[in-house]
C-alpha cells in the first residue's frame, strides 16, 4: 500500500510537507520507485516531483499505469540537471477520461541517485494529499528504454518508439495525439525537437490541407519554437510557423515546395537557435537517394525564459472540419519525439 503523508487543508503547508517528504526518500541508481494511489479525474489535479540526488546530469524513466497494469500515455525520458527538481505539473491532464475517476501508479527509475513524490489537490475543496514512494519489485521494474543520446550541455526529453496513430472520432484513437514534458526552468538558448514521421494517405476531401506534422510550444501557443504541416497533393509544401511572445497570425511563416511521398518515413529535426539567430526544419526521406528539404528562417528572441512548472507540449494531427484548411491525418505514424534545451 502506498503511504498518503498528510492531509492538508492549506496550500502552503501542504508544499512545505512535500519538501520534507522529498528529503527522507531517496532511491540508489537502477532501482524503480512507485507513486501508487494516485487519481485520475477531472476534479484532481496530480502532481509529481522527480528530484535528482547527485551533482551530475541524470537520465530518468517515467511511466504512468493504471492500477490494473495498463498504460497511461507514454513511456517517458527525462535528464535532470545536477540537484534539479523538476515539478511535473497535472501530470493526467488531456491523458483520461475527464467524466471517470481512474486508479493509477507513477513508476520512476534513474540512472543515479534520486527521489520522487506526488502532490494531489481537489480543485473543489482546496484540499492536497501528500503521497511519498516505494521501492517496486525488480518484477515490476521499468523496461530499459533507446533513447536518442542526449548531446553534453543538452537536457533531454524522450517518448521513444511508436508514440502516436490518430484515428477518427469519437473513439480512441483520436484524430489528436499531445506530448506533455515537465519543462526544465531557466533561460534556454536553444530548444532542439525531432521527431519521424511516417506519411499514410492524403486526407480524401481536401488533400491539400495542412496535416499536422508537430505544433512544439511552451505551455501555450504564443511561445512557439516550431510548428511543421506537410501539404499533398495542390500544394506539395512542406509550411513551418514559428515565433516567441507572438500571436498566432503574427507567427513566421516558411513555405518551400516539398512532395512528400505516401508509406516514405521522414526524419525531422526542428532546430531553433535563439543565441545562433537561426531557425532550421530539416526533413530527410529515410529512403535511400530520395529527396528532403530544408526550411530556414531566424527567430524572433535570442533567448527565452521557461518559467518553473512550465510544459513543452507537442500536438501531431487535426481534428477534421475544426479549422478552416487543417486536416486530420489519419493513419500517419508518429515516433521518437526528442526534444533537447540549451541553457
Amino acid at each position: 500500500m502506498f503511504r498518503r503523508l498528510t492531509i492538508c487543508l492549506s496550500l502552503a503547508l501542504c508544499a512545505a510537507g512535500s519538501a520534507q517528504a522529498v528529503e527522507e526518500n531517496t532511491f540508489q541508481g537502477g532501482r524503480t520507485l512507485a507513486l501508487r494511489g494516485l487519481l485520475a479525474a477531472d476534479s484532481i489535479e496530480t502532481s509529481l516531483d522527480l528530484v535528482n540526488r547527485t551533482k551530475s546530469v541524470n537520465r530518468c524513466t517515467l511511466a504512468l499505469v493504471t492500477a490494473d497494469g495498463d498504460r497511461i500515455g507514454p513511456l517517458m525520458t527525462l535528464t535532470l540537471g545536477p540537484l534539479e527538481k523538476r515539478p511535473y505539473e497535472n501530470v493526467f491532464e488531456h491523458m483520461t477520461d475527464p467524466s471517470s475517476i481512474t486508479e493509477a501508479r507513477a513508476s520512476v527509475s534513474c540512472e543515479q541517485d534520486f527521489s520522487a513524490s506526488a502532490r494531489q489537490t481537489d480543485t473543489i475543496s482546496g484540499r492536497t494529499d501528500l503521497l511519498a514512494a516505494e521501492e517496486e519489485s525488480a518484477e515490476a521494474g521499468l523496461p530499459p528504454v533507446k533513447t536518442v543520446p542526449c548531446p553534453t550541455g543538452a537536457l533531454c526529453l524522450d517518448v521513444p518508439g511508436l508514440v502516436f496513430v490518430p484515428g477518427p472520432p469519437p473513439g480512441p484513437p483520436m484524430p489528436v495525439g499531445r506530448v506533455s514534458f515537465p519543462a526544465p526552468a531557466g533561460t534556454v538558448k536553444r530548444f532542439l525537437l525531432s521527431m519521424d514521421v511516417t506519411v499514410a494517405n492524403w486526407y480524401a476531401p481536401e488533400p491539400s490541407g495542412k496535416h499536422l506534422i508537430y505544433w512544439f510550444v511552451v505551455n501555450k501557443n504564443p511561445d512557439m519554437p516550431g510548428l511543421l504541416y506537410f501539404r499533398g497533393p495542390g500544394k506539395d509544401q512542406a509550411f513551418a510557423r514559428h515565433g516567441m511572445k507572438l500571436t498566432h497570425p503574427e507567427k513566421i511563416k516558411i513555405i518551400k515546395p516539398f512532395k512528400a511521398q505516401v508509406g516514405h518515413t521522414y526524419h525531422i529535426v526542428n532546430d531553433y537557435n535563439m543565441a545562433g539567430k537561426k531557425y532550421t526544419v530539416t526533413i530527410t526521406d529515410t529512403t535511400p537517394g530520395e529527396p528532403g528539404v530544408t526550411l530556414e528562417g531566424r527567430p524572433n528572441v535570442t533567448s527565452f525564459v521557461v518559467k518553473a512548472k512550465s510544459k513543452f507540449l507537442v500536438d501531431m494531427g487535426f481534428y477534421p472540419d475544426k479549422v478552416e484548411t487543417e486536416v486530420p491525418s489519419y493513419g500517419w505514424h508518429y515516433s521518437d519525439v526528442h526534444i533537447e534545451t540549451y541553457k
